[in-house]
């Protein structure tokens, strides 16, 4: 025992918080010191038109004791000692003498580590510190108990493609349409719609040349222009790209132009006007709508007319634009300013915006979003802009995904087809359904009049967004498919890619059209068919009456360059949709593929992801195929994925390699084969033997042999649970009496004295022995190496009820 208020080595560890509170105890003054920290990250960083700086700004000058009241009448605010920050801190920001950082978990990898450690000590401090804390998840505890994997070593250097064809034409359509537009804009109304994606005016009216820009008059403009525009190009290009692919792209350029617009745009030749059916209806939202936000019922069949869609949003969606540094797909959480926000201006307290498909986890409906030291719901979709909302709930669709395999996909909506449950074309059970309502949400909402809370709520249920899932069919075999070896084939393509939130358990979200309220189906509390409170300002004194559709679904698609790999098996091995040891074999499978693309193409981890489902086939309903597809990450992709199919050879290679020959010789996965941040939540089905033996199979056919290390190992694992839970008569190598041979393990009868071979089996391969030499032996008992890895006592029960 220690005396704490005369210990040396405990008051030098303690005393500078210790200390002001003993004294203050014992009556002394003035000695409490006390820390002001404030939020310092992106969802608090724009500013409002009539400031000067956004709060993280001025967060930032406080932090520096800069005091910003220079005039007598300014309210002066206290200097702040924490910043609580997310990664703003990590791109470079430069806040002056800053001494310490402290990381509330391990970064996602050394660079991040780099970085955020790096703001400290930027101006000649003497000492910097940086503490980082380990939570309970895989990832921390790995870089925790080995720091040095973290904080030291090299990192990846960043690389630009510039060689790039496919990017490369897509900015050459980009400075086309960029210089026709210049062209014309003398001619231009000041007073058109405002909005940014609106500056190229619609696609109907650039189809059919009703407005100032059209397709007529662009293509009559290119073909004045060509020679003008090629040296133009010529100039800018960059140097990287092969000089073949140069004059290539630049003698194609106006014909690639013209033929990707029209395809993006439907173009007809020589179809004439048509006037839309109807104007779109208005939204409600916070600018006033002459005093009414009626919508048509949600049983109404008010979708639109793709037509009017923006012709610059088509462009981008369809992937004829380059989407660098110009992300589309984006939605901010708003926070209305009570104070002056009115029904005919919303003024917003904060708008933190992600990617859509990060968003719909980060943002759904019922989840809570801390700002500035304040808790917000989203409770609503919303858009500033006048029909955002509207449009996005015109252009619904029915969603169909499997509560078997999880294949999923949208069509058009229809009313009648709304809770249809059908036969599902990968796995054929009947559990394809129930057919919801879709549509992609252009943003997400506070209500104005729900007070946020400082102290944490009890965290409400919630949802998140699917995985990437492939909805094209299954190419034929004579549709252009390139074989890799003799059983695998390699498809190249450019699909849509779904992302889906389907609420709580899967039950979809109730959602008012009327006004954008929503909440989860699975929330009996509020009631939202009847009169409501609308989420925003509007002059109505009567309540919202409430238009709801239920088991609505969020989401989004895009398009993306995809490289489609079809893995056939046989006897004995099946990957049979929807289980558990399908899930576990493709994952690892995946995660292999996906660190074997970016290393081929010298390419960030993150920037190719892989993901699986089975064949849209009549062998992949039973197992006997499966498909794996990597994609760009970058919407409408960046042409790195396609690339892999001319190089499978060299892909599967490398795959293979981090498969079966990690540099820690790890049982199942490590750092330094298989587990990655991004894949946190996977490292405990992660699994190298059992990738290896399904790719390996997938490749060249026969019962790739299992690991005999790891064989040993589970069967070591069983054999010690057996005992522990039934007794000693188990008995390991031991041989078989009658049939001339040893078995892993063998179970006598104390009773009789019969005996029962018991093996193991693989997860994929779960009718014959891993040991391929008891093949024949009758009697044999067979445990899932799988189960015995992750369950251990399922595993040992199974084993005792095949033996009674």
């Amino acid at each position: 025992m220690f005396d704490p208020d005369t210990d040396e080595v405990f008051r030098a560890r303690s005393d500078f918080y210790r200390e002001p509170i003993v004294a203050t105890l014992r009556g002394d003054e003035d000695t409490i010191i006390s820390l002001i920290a404030a939020e310092h990250t992106a969802q608090i960083g724009a500013a409002q038109a009539d400031e000067a700086f956004s709060k993280a700004e001025r967060h930032e000058l406080r932090f520096q004791d800069i005091d910003l009241a220079w005039r007598d009448t300014d309210h002066r605010e206290e200097a702040i000692d924490v910043l609580s920050s997310t990664t703003t801190m990590e791109v470079g920001i430069d806040i002056g003498e800053l001494s310490g950082v402290a990381l509330r978990n391990m970064p996602p990898a050394r660079s991040n580590y780099q970085q955020r450690a790096g703001r400290a000590g930027r101006r000649g401090t003497a000492i910097a510190t940086v503490v980082a804390f380990g939570s309970s998840d895989s990832h921390d505890d790995h870089y925790f108990s080995s720091p040095s994997e973290m904080i030291r070593g090299p990192v990846v250097d960043p690389r630009l493609t510039l060689e790039n064809v496919d990017i490369a034409r897509r900015h050459l359509r980009a400075f086309l349409l960029q210089r026709y537009h210049e062209d014309r804009i003398p001619g231009f109304d000041p007073g058109i719609d405002p909005n940014l994606f609106s500056v190229l005016g619609s696609v109907r009216d650039f189809r059919l040349g009703t407005g100032g820009l059209n397709r007529v008059d662009f293509a009559n403009w290119l073909a004045e222009n060509e020679a003008d525009l090629g040296i133009a190009a010529r100039r800018w290009l960059p140097q990287e790209l092969d000089a073949q692919d140069r004059d290539q792209l630049i003698a194609s350029m106006v014909e690639d132009a013209k033929f990707a617009i029209d395809d993006a745009i439907d173009f007809i030749p020589n179809e004439q006007p048509v006037p839309a059916e109807r104007d779109a209806p208005t939204d409600g939202n916070a600018e006033e709508d002459n005093g009414s936000d009626e919508l048509p019922a949600p049983d109404d069949d008010d979708r639109f007319d793709p037509a009017t869609d923006k012709l610059l949003d088509r462009l981008l969606y369809r992937g004829v634009l380059p989407r660098y540094a110009f992300p589309t797909d984006v939605a901010s959480f708003y926070v209305f300013n009570r104070g002056q926000s009115t029904p005919f201006r919303a003024v917003m307290e904060f708008s933190p915006s992600q990617g859509l498909t990060a968003a719909l986890s980060q943002y759904a409906p019922n989840k809570q979003v801390w700002i500035d030291r304040k808790q917000y719901t989203s409770k609503a979709i919303y858009s500033p802009y006048r029909n955002d909302r509207s449009d996005a709930w015109g252009k619904r669709r029915l969603y169909y995904e499997c509560s078997h395999c999880g294949h999923a996909r949208t069509t058009e909506f229809s009313e009648a087809r709304k809770g249809e449950t059908i036969t599902c074309e990968a796995c054929k059970h009947e559990t394809f359904g129930p057919a919801k309502p879709w549509f992609r949400p252009p943003g997400f909402a506070h209500p104005i009049d729900d007070d946020p809370v400082t102290v944490p709520d009890a965290p409400n249920e919630t949802a998140y967004a699917t995985r990437a899932k492939l909805v094209m069919p299954t190419p034929a075999p004579d549709q252009g498919w390139t074989s890799v070896g003799t059983r695998v084939r390699a498809f190249p393509t450019r699909p849509n890619l779904l992302v889906s939130n389907s609420g709580p358990k899967g039950e979809g979200y109730h959602y008012c059209a009327a006004c954008g309220r929503i909440e989860p189906s699975t929330d009996f509390t509020v009631n939202l068919n009847q009169p409501h409170v609308r989420p925003y300002r509007t002059s109505e004194v009567e309540l919202c009456p409430g238009r709801v559709s239920p088991r609505v679904v969020l989401g989004t698609d895009f398009i993306t360059d995809v490289a489609l790999f079809s893995l056939p098996l046989s006897d004995p091995f099946r990957a049979r949709p929807g289980t558990s040891e399908t899930g576990a074999a493709l994952r690892t499978v995946c995660e292999a593929l996906a660190k074997a693309a970016t290393k081929l193409l010298e390419l960030e981890a993150g920037e190719i992801l892989a993901e699986y489902r089975p064949a849209l086939t009549v062998n992949g309903a039973t197992g006997l195929e499966v498909e794996v597809f990597l994609y760009d990450t970058l919407a409408a992709g960046a042409g790195f994925s396609t690339q892999l199919v001319s190089r499978s050879d060299e892909l599967f290679r490398e795959a293979l390699a981090a498969l079966e020959h990690c540099p820690s010789d790890c049982d199942g996965s490590c750092y330094r084969c298989l587990r990655s941040f991004r894949n946190r939540l996977d490292h405990g089905i992660l699994d190298r033997q059992l990738g290896s033996q399904l790719l390996r199979h997938a490749l060249h056919g026969g019962y790739p042999a299992y690991e005999e290390r790891r064989e040993s190992k589970s069967l070591e694992l069983l054999l010690a649970d057996l005992r522990r839970q039934y007794g000693t008569f188990f008995e390991f190598n031991a041989s078989i009496e009658n049939q001339n041979g040893h078995a892993p393990i063998v179970a006598r009868r104390l009773s009789n004295g019969a005996e029962t071979p018991i093996a193991l089996a693989s997860p994929i391969a779960p009718d014959v022995p891993t040991n391929q030499k008891l093949i024949g032996v009758s009697g044999l008992v067979l445990a899932d190496d799988l189960v015995v890895r992750l369950n251990l006592p399922r595993a040992s029960v199974g084993v005792f009820e095949q033996l009674r």
